[in-house]
């Protein structure tokens, strides 16, 4: 598969603090990519240098040309006054599209969502229906590689299920940081931990969760 994305000799600093350093990491056309790490390892730090959101101390992150980006916070929310059509509306005010395809490409992102009402407040939705919206916001823009930071936070069951549904099924590829190992089994092909006791900072492995624990025992 093509590369979409990589990394190399990444590092990042906070105050006095390394979270890591010398980070190098690839990201190719239909990879679902599991991230984790001890807490404080730096895992949503390197998910905002790859998607472009924050600089790296050293190191450079390189993009294959004209690829489209997709990243969802760990915490969303949105202003107040704007419906959930809006939502979707502004995200993709900047593709070339007529006021009915529009229009279609904002009831479909919706629909495939769960939404059945445009016109409900977005800054009254529960945590897990934001946490929709959210993630719905970034497929309107048909990405080519899309960022999540534990995306399954505030989700119920039958979000987390939707949304392991888009992925596993999705023509993007993905990057997911998440403390959920039964999501990661469900939908990634592929596993890396972030720590510094590995020699190059990075342990990575081929298969879900589980294959990883096995390789990582190995390890």
């Amino acid at each position: 598969m093509a590369l979409l994305a990589s990394c190399s000799a990444l590092s990042k600093t906070f105050g006095s603090r390394t979270l890591f350093e010398n980070i190098s990491l690839g990201i190719s056309e239909g990879e679902r990519l599991g991230l984790i790490g001890p807490n404080g390892s730096g895992k949503s730090t390197l998910l905002k240098i790859l998607s472009g959101r924050l600089e790296p101390d050293s190191g450079s992150v390189s993009l294959r040309r004209n690829t489209r980006v997709g990243y969802v916070p760990q915490e969303t929310g949105f202003p107040p006054g704007q419906t959930v059509a809006e939502i979707i509306g502004q995200a993709i005010a900047g593709e070339h599209l007529d006021d009915l395809e529009r229009a279609g490409r904002i009831n479909l992102t919706l629909g495939r969502a769960g939404f059945t009402d445009g016109s409900v407040a977005a800054d009254s939705l529960s945590g897990g229906w934001s946490r929709r919206l959210a993630i719905a916001r970034e497929l309107a823009l048909h990405p080519e590689v899309l960022f999540l930071d534990e995306p399954t936070n505030h989700l119920d069951l039958e979000g987390i299920l939707w949304l392991e549904k888009q992925l596993a099924t999705a023509p993007f590829a993905s990057v997911v940081v998440s403390h959920d190992r039964y999501f990661l089994d469900n939908v990634v092909n592929g596993m890396a931990e972030i720590d510094r006791i590995y020699p190059e900072g990075l342990f990575r492995v081929e298969g879900g969760y589980s294959q990883f624990l096995e390789r990582k025992e190995e390890f």
